[in-house]
């Protein structure tokens, strides 16, 4: 009788652990933080108010609509800091997923990579000292500018001027507040880039006697660049659009770094 009773504790010690094991591996497991892959979002930061940093903080339209984005995707944002050339390439080399920082669409970039649909329309405008601003009145007065006129290489302002400022030497900046420091020294007479950036550019340098000319040169069209062969994701980011475009969260973010659009 007292071994029988010996064996059976001796039974129920073995069985103890296994109950132990099976009651760990049926736990439920918690699902991973990095299974959700993280939005790459591609941004220059030298435009503002598309894209600018302030100490080592983003901000800007495209940095908040970034963020909206990443938020309706159920995605967690990374920014990549990118020289401006280099946004296709590294788009292209799987290196971001989507480029957000005041990227205009053109037939050449369209053959290269694929557009969300356009979020602001704007036109390439110039910025010039106050004290010369009387000479352009249209246009044409812009155009038949015979001096020095700043751009940004690799932009559809820098491709406008080449082609169009026929009179003019074109003088190529690293930035846009390089270029109106130029401005502002009296080493160009103009600087020609997008309307949006430019109206901030005189509102932040006013008292450096800066005026922008209020004479849209171009048509253009703002949108988000992605892969040609991301098919969802340019199905999420359209889908995404329309809601913040009909709910107001996209007039609202334009509303709060353009103020005057």
């Amino acid at each position: 009788m007292r071994l029988l009773k010996m064996i059976a504790q001796l039974g129920l010690c073995l069985l103890l652990p296994l109950s132990l094991i099976q009651g760990e591996t049926e736990k439920p497991v918690a699902p991973s933080p990095f299974k959700t892959k993280p939005l790459r979002v591609g941004v220059t930061s030298d435009s503002p108010p598309l894209a600018f940093k302030v100490g080592d903080e983003m901000e800007g339209v495209e940095i908040d609509l970034a963020r909206l984005l990443g938020k309706e995707l159920g995605r967690p944002v990374v920014f990549v800091e990118t020289p401006w050339g280099d946004q296709i390439t590294a788009l292209r080399e799987n290196k971001t997923d989507i480029i957000m920082s005041g990227m205009t669409v053109t037939r050449e970039r369209e053959d290269l990579v694929a557009f969300s649909p356009p979020y602001l329309n704007f036109g390439q405008m110039s910025l010039v000292r106050k004290n010369i601003r009387a000479r352009y009145t249209s246009v044409r007065s812009l155009l038949d500018t015979n001096g020095k006129v700043a751009v940004i290489p690799n932009t559809t302002g820098a491709a406008f001027v080449k082609e169009n400022f026929k009179n003019a030497e074109i003088v190529s900046y690293d930035s846009p507040d390089a270029a109106t420091d130029a401005v502002v020294r009296g080493q160009v007479d103009a600087f020609i880039y997008d309307s949006p950036v430019i109206l901030w550019l005189a509102g932040k340098r006013e008292m450096e006697d800066v005026v922008p000319v209020n004479i849209n040169l171009t048509i253009e069209y703002l949108a988000w660049a992605m892969r040609q062969d991301d098919a969802k994701l340019q199905e999420q980011v359209a889908k995404a659009m329309m809601e913040f475009e009909s709910d107001g969260r996209l007039q609202t973010v334009i509303d709060r770094w353009l103020p005057r659009y």
